[in-house]
């Protein structure tokens, strides 16, 4: 499957792709049979992630490879926890290699360039640092229990009630949480713990 924001990049990648025997390039629609989502994208982007987390959502075994020139290192945490598996530097990858990236993740094989693979394991040491035990990725109970909620649909002020907290302290477990993640908002810290496998 792919997804990319750019017309003309969009159709000469399906071209590229239908033209290829060694991988079968499914519709939009069909997203919850999909082995590999390909996303294009020159700078990841909200919407790049939004879009990646949507079709995610539909398919939880989804494999994603990530071809750009820029991604920070907050939007690159956030694409692992969202299934990114492999990333490509656009400016170097032709569709030969992307191919052979797509045949790699289908196969659950990992790769990111080197500095890429820098950023997530020092944002892992500093999760490390913050619970040494290394359980919950740096979320104590509490933490897990307000996540939980959040992702049942509960808001702030239902949380408090259920939890018997002031809302202005959920607020602020959900705000600690969120950094914690290196996440934008709660939406992303829900969908980081459920790829986690920690709710």
């Amino acid at each position: 499957m792919l997804y990319t924001e750019e017309r003309l990049t969009g159709e000469g990648a399906a071209a590229a792709l239908t033209g290829n025997g060694r991988v079968h390039l499914l519709s939009t629609d069909q997203a919850g049979r999909a082995d590999v989502l390909l996303v294009i994208a020159r700078e990841v982007s909200e919407n790049t992630l939004r879009a990646i987390e949507r079709i995610a959502s539909q398919n939880a075994g989804l494999q994603t490879v990530l071809v750009t020139d820029a991604v920070s290192e907050p939007r690159l945490i956030r694409a692992v926890a969202l299934g990114v598996t492999c990333i490509l530097v656009r400016q170097e990858a032709d569709y030969p290699r992307i191919i052979e990236a797509i045949v790699a993740a289908s196969a659950g094989l990992a790769e990111m360039p080197p500095e890429l693979l820098g950023k997530i394991l020092r944002h892992m040491r500093r999760m490390e640092r913050v619970q040494p035990s290394g359980g919950g990725l740096g979320l104590s109970p509490r933490d897990l229990r307000v996540l939980a909620l959040l992702a049942d649909g509960l808001d702030t002020t239902e949380i408090a009630q259920q939890l018997n907290y002031s809302e202005r302290t959920i607020k602020g477990i959900i705000h600690e949480v969120i950094q914690v993640l290196g996440v934008g908002n709660r939406t992303h810290a829900v969908a980081y713990a459920l790829r986690a496998g920690l709710l």
